[in-house]
């Protein structure tokens, strides 16, 4: 009941700053009016009765602006060249996303057989530990028709604000904060999004050799297709380079302008690796060596970002659950040199390899816990939990997402009938909200 005063206050306090630009527009616009009746060209002297424009101080403004929402900053963009100016400008953005909270998005999908097919997309805020309650508030931010996912397919990953997912060769790029939605067509499935933030560009890798190209040629080269995107998320440009061939087994994840996933030789199933594609200059630039243990086939293995490194999160199952999990770290990308943690859960979590119950990590959050979701929502109307690891402390704690399906009404409302797969990505900061104009 706190969270959600909290949450209305805040609500309130963003719809008081809002009118602020259209009073700045009027008041333009009056002191135009102004000028005309005193006559054009005349001194201020010689109209004692003209009101003089004050300018509000650039601090005031960006510390105004940083309080709102998205959405309002991209309304306000219209407001006049010097708003737009301010809001695009870097000194504004690194203020803007230094004063936000950390952000959760949470999704789900009705599987293939179920009709109709839809894309549910919630976020919210995150809370820091030690002030963390046992709940928090998801708010649905938009949904996109006609799109599904086959459970234990490529799902869903969050790079740079962006939230990214296939459907076929279709590839869907969405941005909660803004109801943004970018679609392209892709030559092949599994596409994977990666971002550059030297030259701030959003690319789209998808590999057109497929296994099946493999099955009869298995040292046949690899072909790639890059989708460079632009403002608005225009595609600027596709181009083609080709690498020693391979198989991809796992969802792609972006760090410092590296996209990483893991892969296998064709007709290898015993020979695992990393792929890490260099964003920037577009070139597969090494394929990095796994432990027999770290990289796991049919979605034992997570890959998530680990304190600033590329690590695996795998599960220890036993039956149809796990209460042990490891953790590799990739130490040096370079050398290759991994590191290995094993942790006690203090409760079994479900992992089921079918069409089950199973929890996956997809990331932690700014304090360092290990979060744990789970792969499909838990059932018609229940609630749905995600569970939060701390390395350190060797606590596990439940936190329910308040908003997620998690009523009858909301099931009966879109139809929902069949197993849904869902994701939840930690620590989705809003730094795409600049790139959509």
């Amino acid at each position: 009941m706190m969270k959600r005063k909290e949450h209305e206050k805040g609500s309130r306090s963003i719809s008081i700053l809002e009118p602020i630009a259209l009073d700045l527009k009027k008041k333009k616009t009056k002191t135009r009016s102004s000028r005309k009746d005193n006559g054009v060209g005349g001194s201020d002297k010689s109209r004692p009765g003209k009101k003089r424009h004050h300018v509000i101080p650039y601090d005031m403004q960006v510390e105004t602006l940083i309080r709102l929402p998205g959405k309002s900053l991209m309304k306000f963009l219209c407001v006049s060249k010097t708003w737009y100016s301010l809001i695009r400008s870097q000194r504004f953005v690194a203020s803007y996303y230094a004063a936000k909270p950390s952000r959760f998005v949470a999704a789900f999908t009705n599987c293939v057989l179920a009709d109709p097919k839809r894309l549910f997309v919630f976020s919210g805020e995150e809370e820091e530990e030690e002030n963390s309650s046992s709940s928090l508030v998801a708010n649905l931010d938009m949904t996109i028709p006609s799109v599904t996912l086959s459970h234990g397919s490529f799902k869903y990953s969050s790079v740079h604000g962006f939230m990214a997912c296939n459907d076929g060769t279709t590839f869907i790029i969405c941005n909660p904060s803004t109801g943004q939605v970018i679609t392209f067509p892709c030559k092949a499935t599994g596409t994977r999004l990666g971002y550059d933030p030297v030259g701030d560009q959003f690319k789209a890798l998808t590999l057109l050799t497929s296994r099946f190209d493999h099955l009869h040629n298995p040292s046949l080269m690899c072909t790639h297709e890059v989708i460079t995107l632009g403002r608005g998320g225009r595609v600027v440009s596709r181009s083609r380079f080709t690498s020693p061939p391979y198989d991809p087994i796992t969802m792609g994840l972006t760090i410092n302008g590296f996209m990483y996933y893991g892969a296998s030789l064709p007709l290898r199933e015993d020979n695992l690796f990393l792929v890490c594609f260099d964003v920037r200059n577009e070139r597969i630039l090494s394929f990095i060596p796994t432990p027999t243990d770290a990289l796991v086939w049919q979605g034992f293995s997570s890959l998530i970002e680990y304190k600033g490194k590329l690590a695996f999160v795998v599960p220890n199952c036993q039956g149809l659950s796990f209460d042990r999990f490891d953790l590799w770290i990739l130490e040096d990308v370079t050398k290759h040199e991994w590191s290995r943690q094993s942790f006690q859960l203090p409760l079994s979590l479900p992992f089921t390899v079918g069409m089950g119950q199973r929890m996956i990590s997809q990331g932690t959050n700014k304090a360092g816990e290990i979060i744990f979701s789970p792969a499909i929502l838990p059932g018609r109307a229940q609630p749905f939990y995600v569970f939060y690891f701390n390395p350190v402390t060797n606590k596990t704690r439940r936190v329910r997402i308040h908003g997620v399906a998690d009523t009858e009404d909301f099931w009966s409302r879109y139809g929902l009938t069949d197993t849904c797969c869902a994701s939840f990505l930690p620590q989705h900061a809003d730094t795409s909200l600049f790139f959509c104009v």
